[in-house]
C-alpha cells in the first residue's frame, strides 16, 4: 500500500507541475498579446524623448544625470517628476538610457541615435514618420484587405505623394526624416564602394532626391561628378537648394522623364534607360536575426498601406531588371549587405536569374 502511495505521488507531481506550466504558457500568450495591443506606447514613448531631447541632456551632462537635475534641464516651462520618473522607467526597459546603482540615468548604445547633432542621428526619422498623418492610415489597414484604395488613401482620400504635396509641414518632416536615413547609410556606402560605384561617371542624377542629403555628399567626395537632384516641384521649393554648391536641383516627374545622366541613383524605382543603376533599397528574407526580421516585415507593411502599386511596380521593374542583366554585353551585378550592426557593407554572391525580392540593401548593375 506504502509502495503504490509512493509511485502515484511522483505521478501526480509531475501532472500539477504541467498543469502549472500550461497556466503559464496560457498567461504569457495573453501578456503577449495585451504588449502587441499596446505596441503603440514604445512609438509615443520614443518620439517623446526625442522632442524632450533627453539623450542631448545626458550627454551635455557628461555624465549619468539624476532625475532631479534632468527635470530642471528639461525645455518645459513645469515638469511633473513623477510623470518622468516612470517614462524613465519605461525607456530604461526599452533600452533607450541606464539605470545606474545610484539612481542616475546614462546613454546606451541606442541613445547615440536620438543625439540630435550626431551624423548617425535618427531623430528626424522618428519626428517625420511618428506623426498623426503617418499614424492615422494604420486604422484603415483592417479594410485594405479588401484590395482597391490604399489605407493610406483611405484614411486622407489621396496618396501619400499628394498629401505631402498640399501640406508644407508634412513635406518638410518626411523629407528631412529620409534625409537622415540617408545620412546612416551613405558614408558607408561611399566608403565601402564608392571607389568602384563612381567609376567612369561624369554625371550622377538622385531621383526623389528630396533635400539633396546624397547628392551634396557625393559633389564634396567626387567634386568631378556633375550632381543633380530630381524631385517633385513642392519637393526642390521647400528645400535650400541655394546653400548647396555643387548641385544642380530640377523640378519633376520621374514617370514622365528623367534628367539625362551617366547614373542614376534611386529607391523603389528602376528606369528604362540603360547605363549604371545604383538601387538602396530594404530586401526581404535575409536576415536570420527576429529583430531585423520584424523591422522590414514592418516597413513591407508600412509601404503596402501608402501605396500597393509601388510593391506591384517594383516586383515587375525587377524582373525587367533580370532580364537586362542577363542580356547585358558586359553585365556586372554586385550585391551588396549593410550590416548596421557593425555599419559596414559586405559583398556577397548572387546568380544572374533575379527577383527584387531577393535583392540586398544595395545592387548595382552595368551594362
Amino acid at each position: 500500500m506504502e509502495y503504490k502511495q509512493e509511485l502515484q505521488n511522483p505521478l501526480m507531481d509531475q501532472a500539477m507541475e504541467k498543469a502549472k506550466e500550461e497556466k503559464m504558457e496560457e498567461l504569457r500568450a495573453q501578456v503577449r498579446i495585451r504588449n502587441y495591443m499596446n505596441g503603440y506606447a514604445d512609438s509615443m514613448a520614443l518620439k517623446c524623448a526625442v522632442e524632450n531631447g533627453i539623450a542631448d541632456i545626458i550627454q551635455k551632462h557628461a555624465k549619468p544625470i539624476a532625475l532631479s537635475e534632468l527635470a530642471k534641464a528639461l525645455p518645459l516651462p513645469t515638469v511633473s517628476t513623477e510623470h518622468l520618473e516612470r517614462l524613465m522607467k519605461y525607456w530604461v526597459q526599452l533600452g533607450l538610457f541606464t539605470h545606474e546603482k545610484d539612481g542616475s540615468h546614462g546613454l546606451t548604445r541606442c541613445s547615440k541615435y536620438l543625439l540630435r547633432e550626431e551624423n548617425t542621428t535618427m531623430a528626424a526619422i522618428i519626428l517625420g514618420l511618428v506623426t498623426e498623418w503617418t499614424i492615422g492610415p494604420w486604422h484603415c489597414l483592417a479594410r485594405s484587405l479588401e484590395g482597391g484604395p490604399t489605407a493610406f488613401r483611405r484614411y486622407h482620400g489621396r496618396d501619400m505623394w499628394d498629401y505631402v504635396a498640399g501640406h508644407p509641414e508634412a513635406s518638410r518632416l518626411f523629407n528631412e526624416s529620409m534625409a537622415g536615413d540617408t545620412r546612416l547609410l551613405l558614408p558607408v556606402l561611399m566608403q565601402e564602394c564608392g571607389s568602384w560605384l563612381f567609376e567612369g561617371i561624369s554625371s550622377l542624377v538622385d531621383v526623389g532626391g528630396g533635400n539633396g542629403t546624397a547628392m551634396v555628399e557625393i559633389a564634396k567626395k567626387f567634386p568631378g561628378i556633375k550632381c543633380t537632384v530630381f524631385d517633385l516641384p513642392h519637393v526642390i521649393r521647400n528645400t535650400n537648394s541655394s546653400e548647396s554648391t555643387g548641385v544642380e536641383w530640377v523640378e519633376g516627374d520621374m514617370f514622365e522623364s528623367i534628367p539625362p545622366a551617366d547614373a542614376v541613383l534611386l529607391r523603389e524605382a528602376i528606369p528604362k534607360e540603360r547605363g549604371k543603376v545604383i538601387i538602396i533599397d530594404i530586401v526581404m528574407d535575409i536576415e536570420q536575426d527576429p529583430e531585423l526580421i520584424r523591422a522590414k516585415l514592418m516597413t513591407d507593411i508600412d509601404m503596402m498601406s501608402d501605396d500597393l502599386t509601388v510593391m506591384d511596380q517594383r516586383h515587375h521593374e525587377a524582373q525587367a531588371l533580370s532580364r537586362l542583366a542577363v542580356k547585358a554585353p558586359n553585365p556586372l551585378l554586385r550585391r551588396w549587405h549593410y550590416d548596421r550592426n557593425h555599419q559596414r557593407l559586405h559583398e556577397q554572391s548572387q546568380p544572374p536569374q533575379l527577383a527584387l525580392s531577393d535583392y540586398l540593401d544595395c545592387d548595382n548593375v552595368c551594362s
